[in-house]
């Protein structure tokens, strides 16, 4: 079982906002907690980090107490990565002298891998003041995740990016987290973001936590091919006659497995073959009774959805897919 951050929380600015929290989060994956603007999100986030000294807290990261019972460790000491929805580098320093100032917090001596998954090697030299806000954004990623964080903090980082641009920053971020191996709590009120990153979702609002919700859908596929700027996917279990296969922007290198996180607008369920030609692709779902969702079958893989998205009977459905979020998986051991 994975290891727990759990809190108690309590913290009232003024007559308009009060955050009263009790739960805790799986260090495990990436948990987004997501809720309207003005909830406490980045609140909590500030309190977890140590931020706000004067919350009334307990925090506790498995048997270690961050905070409570006479105890307040500083930012420092509770070894969180915290990225903003600014990049906040150092002006005065290059994009590499950032990288190498993050590790030389926790006398790392190597980020390579970091450099590598965010695809920094040829930003290393450059002044962050000539960065575009993507690339910033990924240098600061690249910071936090430099000085070995023990968990990942990640305050709506994309919101000040235009839709292109987080939509080709999202595989990034998932690719750093897997391959720095850190459990990351993702804040957005953003679907796509959410669906292409999380791994399970929180609900905050008013201050409250308003429960867990239900996970993104998702499907996974493996590299199959890639040219200078797609790649081919191939849906796990999938036969080579090319049923199964998405062409998509290159976000992996062939041999990696992606997740497809799946918006639920994106999909449409049909009983028979359609003939749309704008969908990624048109799948045979094989339909598995149960009470409380459709659960479907394609290829192996399941794939849970809400009642509501069909409401007639089979036992074999097509299911269209107009859009996918990647997230990038790393190396398919299978092969």
């Amino acid at each position: 079982m994975a290891e727990q951050l759990a809190f108690r929380i309590r913290l009232r600015r003024d007559e308009s906002f009060k955050l009263d929290v009790n739960g805790s989060v799986p260090l495990e994956g990436v948990t987004a907690i997501t809720g309207p603007s003005g909830g406490g999100k980045t609140t909590l986030l500030r309190v977890l980090a140590g931020l706000e000294p004067d919350a009334a807290a307990r925090i506790t990261l498995g048997a270690k107490v961050w905070e409570g019972d006479g105890v307040f460790l500083p930012p420092e000491a509770r070894r969180v990565g915290f990225v903003f929805q600014d990049p906040y580098l150092f002006p005065h320093l290059t994009a590499g002298e950032n990288l190498a100032y993050g590790a030389r917090r926790r006398e790392v001596k190597k980020f390579d891998a970091i450099v590598e998954a965010l695809d920094l090697d040829r930003l290393m030299s450059r002044n962050v003041a000539g960065l575009s806000g993507g690339e910033a954004q990924r240098v600061a990623l690249g910071r936090a995740l430099a000085a070995d964080p023990a968990v990942l903090f990640l305050d709506e980082p994309l919101a000040n990016l235009d839709p292109a641009r987080k939509e080709e920053l999202l595989p990034y971020i998932a690719r750093a987290v897997i391959e720095a191996k850190v459990p990351a709590i993702y804040v957005s009120h953003a679907t796509d973001e959410i669906t292409a990153l999380a791994d399970r979702v929180l609900g905050l609002s008013g201050g409250t936590l308003t429960g867990w919700h239900t996970p993104p859908m998702r499907l996974m596929a493996r590299v199959i091919a890639t040219d200078d700027r797609t790649m081919r996917l191939r849906l796990i279990g999938a036969p080579d006659t090319g049923e199964g296969d998405i062409t998509q922007p290159l976000r992996a290198r062939v041999g990696e497995r992606v997740g497809l996180g799946l918006p639920r607008e994106s999909m449409m369920l049909s009983a028979t073959r359609p003939e749309a030609a704008t969908a990624l692709a048109i799948l045979p779902a094989g339909v598995i009774p149960e009470d409380d969702r459709l659960e479907l079958d394609i290829w192996g893989q399941r794939l849970s959805l809400p009642h509501a998205m069909w409401n007639g009977t089979g036992a074999r459905l097509w299911l269209s897919i107009l859009r996918v979020m990647l997230r990038p998986e790393g190396p398919d051991s299978r092969l």
